[in-house]
């Protein structure tokens, strides 16, 4: 793709989401045919979402499990962006109608104290570790848009993996000396017990794909820095919400997550 069509299709993009209409990219001239492709899209498309939310406040991992990746073709986790504007601290109550279809995933929020340099790549387990602080149990906000043609990679990572945001728990700052992986998560809306999984459902460990997101960052001219919020993938299926009801996830050592859909 030519500089000229990344930037058309991610202010097509932008205009869709703006209009509330079908993303069409994938059946459109500008449609990205590689993964490189869809995330220089996406740069486009977020950035133009960013200027109107307060710049970004970190970044989502999604398809890190293999059962997700095989489903979809991925041979790898994909990234997308987090909005400033869309970070919400737990109990919070949101507004149906700010989203086309409003839904929750459960997952861990990885908060980065240092900055990780492009110069210091290629990284491993234990200087990405060294670089992180507190995590929390999150959900992410998802926003269930439709898109003209088959689900594909591309598609998905030029959309921003429908990521709409994110509520954060309590952090929690001893999680080295904690047993995540055996830990229990469990989605209840309206009370009733909808989803359990555990922590070892994201790559044996919900703090691992923050070395594949430091990598993958760097390779394209990007790094993680202090501040930075990153959600790392699904514990549950993602479950979508009502107007009404109130969504509560709860986690072993994590605490509790609350979010009532107006």
């Amino acid at each position: 793709m030519t500089d000229s069509k990344i930037k058309r299709a991610g202010e097509n993009l932008y205009q869709e989401f703006i209009s509330r209409s079908e993303f069409s990219i994938m059946t459109s001239v500008d449609a990205p045919t590689t993964i490189d492709e869809s995330y220089a899209v996406q740069d486009v498309y977020m950035d133009l979402k960013a200027a109107d939310s307060g710049g970004f406040a970190g970044y989502k991992i999604a398809y890190t499990t293999k059962v997700m990746q095989q489903r979809l073709g991925a041979k790898e986790p994909v990234y997308g962006r987090v909005l400033s504007d869309t970070v919400f601290n737990s109990p919070v109550a949101l507004a149906s109608a700010d989203y086309v279809r409003i839904g929750v995933e459960c997952e861990v929020a990885v908060f980065v104290s240092k900055d990780m340099p492009i110069s210091d790549s290629p990284f491993d387990k234990d200087s990405v570790y060294e670089s992180l602080g507190d995590i929390a149990l999150a959900f992410e906000i998802i926003d269930g848009r439709s898109s003209a043609g088959e689900p594909t990679v591309p598609q998905s990572i030029a959309t921003n993996i429908s990521g709409a945001g994110i509520v954060l728990g309590k952090p929690v700052h001893n999680w080295r000396d904690l047993d995540i992986p055996s830990a229990k998560c469990e989605l209840f809306i309206n009370q009733e017990s909808v989803g359990a999984g555990k922590g070892s459902d994201v790559n044996g460990h919900p703090v691992e794909p923050m070395t594949w997101i430091a990598n993958s960052l760097a390779s394209r001219g990007k790094s993680l820095k202090a501040g930075d919020i990153v959600i790392t993938g699904s514990m549950i299926p993602p479950v979508f919400l009502d107007r009404g009801v109130t969504a509560l996830v709860e986690m072993d050592h994590l605490g509790s997550v609350a979010l009532h859909v107006e």
